[in-house]
């Protein structure tokens, strides 16, 4: 089954986003294939339930390369269960060039929360 999604309001200015993709949240979609718009960049690590419902975090890793990133929920446009495959509305380019996923940094940092927002491209927190 194929889940598409509303067009989400903007985040309001306290900072509050969607915390939900349908009816799962972030650590239920553990090992879904994360599909951009121009392809496959890799899929949500098992990290993600250390960064709460609003991120998950996405090993982009091919063979040898590759990364953990964080992704804001609010990028993700759509979800197919059946073949566990988020859809994010930004290109493979933009998530493989997110900031690196560090485990000491904490998602709630201001800083940290107003980088990944910055790059991208949603209001920042701070």
């Amino acid at each position: 089954m194929t889940e598409d999604l509303p067009a989400r309001p903007a985040p309001d200015p306290m900072g509050e986003h969607d915390t939900t993709v349908g009816h799962l949240r972030g650590p239920e979609l553990v090992g879904y294939k994360v599909e951009a718009t121009d392809g496959t960049v890799g899929r949500v690590d098992a990290v993600s339930h250390e960064v709460g419902p609003e991120h998950v975090v996405v090993d982009t890793r091919d063979v040898l390369l590759g990364k953990k990133v964080l992704l804001p929920m609010a990028a993700v446009i759509g979800i197919d269960e059946e073949a566990q495959r988020l859809r994010v509305g930004h290109d493979a380019e933009r998530i493989k060039g997110a900031p690196r996923f560090d485990r000491d940094m904490r998602v709630t940092d201001p800083s940290f929360r107003a980088l990944i927002d910055e790059h991208y491209g949603r209001p920042g927190t701070v």
